[in-house]
């Protein structure tokens, strides 16, 4: 879907099977795996492999945010619906969250899409818990803004970018 980019302190590319394990360690925590809908009771490593090796069957497409010394400390996710919108979702491991690499990808992902002739012209929105501030902070400050509607999934709320 998106082919791997960098932004000033980021390597970002699709999941590799073999990033599972690292995705775990940044992930099974309830501090992360709480805003989740997928990762309910937790994101253990069958949960992980099972998410990369799905990409293409459920046309949902996983990357990897990594500083540039390789430390993955996050992911960025792309979703093709099948009504013809783009869905955008991220989670950061808790040492890297507060510190601007969740807008930094969010900004060079949606900069990769809207430089794509074929999904440039698609509607793109994303979605978090009503209590997630810090999610809520950062959709806005990228130029996202609450519809009032809720979210696909349960107690979440829509978010499309202007």
């Amino acid at each position: 879907m998106l082919r791997p980019f960098t932004t000033e302190r980021l390597i970002i590319h699709q999941l590799q099977i073999q990033d599972a394990p690292e995705l775990t360690c940044i992930t099974d925590t309830p501090a992360v795996s709480q805003w989740m809908a997928f990762m309910e009771g937790g994101f253990p490593l069958e949960k992980a492999e099972a998410l990369i090796a799905d990409q293409d069957r459920t046309r949902e497409y996983f990357f990897s945010v990594r500083l540039t010394d390789g430390t993955l400390i996050g992911a960025m996710g792309v979703i093709d619906h099948a009504d013809g919108t783009i869905e955008v979702g991220y989670w950061f491991g808790i040492d890297y969250q507060g510190k601007g690499y969740a807008s930094e990808a969010l900004r060079g992902t949606l900069a990769q899409i809207a430089a794509n002739p074929t999904l440039a012209p698609r509607p793109i929105f994303a979605e978090c818990r009503p209590d997630n501030a810090a999610s809520i902070r950062l959709l806005t400050k990228t130029g996202f803004y609450a519809t009032g509607r809720p979210g696909p999934r349960p107690n979440r709320i829509e978010f499309r970018l202007r």
